[in-house]
């Protein structure tokens, strides 16, 4: 759970400031809000949304506020943990259209829609430019810079969600909204790795060293924060170590080196240290969750005899530790 990105876990805090700038109203909360870890370190674990691993501090107002930004960042969080910052929302009369509004895509005043606003590239002037501009994107992607391309292929995301229109599977891994496969991601650094040595770059240890540090991480990443921070920390180092050459050719740029898969991380939900597919376990019997949770709790997740994955969700939340690693167990057996 180390990858979940928050106010006590931005190192220099350059997560923040893509959430005040997605969220302008939280820039008061920004700079009144004491973010110095002796702020957090004293802190009894059920003063954070998260307790289990100390994130998303919901002690005060600005800290909430400020929480609840850095989830909308977040591909994936415990249902527990939402009704939490809801909670802490309401307890601090926190207004969340203020987080509505400004997911809205940014217009000009001809009511076009750019991906990248400040530099007016890729224009959206109606639905049916959608996929002249995706193609576009596709097109140009190679010439932008990472953030770039996260910021453009995010815009795009919601743009298409906005007007309905699908998008193709490799414009959502380009754009940043897929799920890391910490295995594949640990492949693409070990071959950076050898390329690095080979060019007698001094980075070369660098890079053996990020993939040691995933050997013993999850085996997926669903932290688009986290993933975009990655992506670029990889960008920096390729730019120093010469292998920028090599993209297309023998490694795949930082963003397609993260977003290393195709599985939309909405598809999925977190338990235990793995990943569990909505539909496939929507398609369990009744009685595998008699089995595995006893049929009163087989009740309240499948209340009409089939999975009800919101009520899943929650009963998850609220699992003892034994019920917990217990299916856990069973899931990974019954997906072999």
């Amino acid at each position: 759970m180390k990858n979940i990105t928050d106010q006590t876990s931005d190192s220099g805090f350059a997560t923040l400031r893509v959430v005040v700038e997605r969220f302008p109203e939280l820039k008061t909360m920004a700079k009144t809000a004491n973010l110095d870890d002796s702020e957090f370190s004293e802190l009894p674990d059920e003063s954070f949304a998260w307790p289990g691993i100390r994130r998303f501090p919901i002690h005060n107002a600005q800290h909430a506020a400020l929480s609840y930004g850095y989830s909308k960042l977040a591909a994936m969080l415990p249902s527990d943990v939402q009704q939490m910052l809801e909670k802490a929302a309401d307890l601090y009369q926190i207004d969340r259209t203020v987080f509505e509004q400004s997911m809205e895509i940014t217009k000009t005043a001809s009511d076009g829609q750019y991906l990248l606003p400040e530099k007016k590239r890729f224009r959206v002037d109606s639905p049916s430019a959608v996929a002249d501009v995706e193609r576009v994107y596709h097109e140009k992607y190679a010439e932008l810079t990472v953030a770039d391309r996260a910021e453009a292929g995010y815009r795009l995301v919601k743009i298409a969600e906005q007007h309905s229109v699908p998008l193709k599977p490799e414009t959502k891994k380009l754009a940043g909204f897929t799920i890391t496969s910490t295995r594949i991601l640990r492949d693409w650094i070990g071959a950076r790795h050898a390329a690095a040595t080979k060019l007698g770059s001094s980075l070369a240890n660098v890079f053996d060293k990020i993939d040691n540090e995933f050997k013993s991480s999850d085996a997926y990443i669903a932290d688009r924060a986290y993933q975009i921070k990655l992506a670029q920390a990889i960008s920096d180092l390729d730019k120093k170590a010469g292998l920028t050459q090599f993209y297309g050719k023998q490694l795949p740029d930082p963003i397609q080196t993260v977003f290393n898969t195709t599985e939309d991380p909405q598809d999925y939900i977190k338990f235990g240290s793995a990943l569990q597919n909505k539909a496939l376990l929507a398609q369990l019997p009744l009685s595998f969750w008699e089995d595995t949770l006893g049929p009163d709790i087989a009740k309240e997740v499948a209340p009409e005899g089939q999975v009800d994955i919101t009520a899943l969700e929650q009963v998850l939340a609220t699992l003892p530790a034994d019920l917990k690693s217990a299916l856990e167990t069973q899931l990974a057996a019954y997906s072999q």
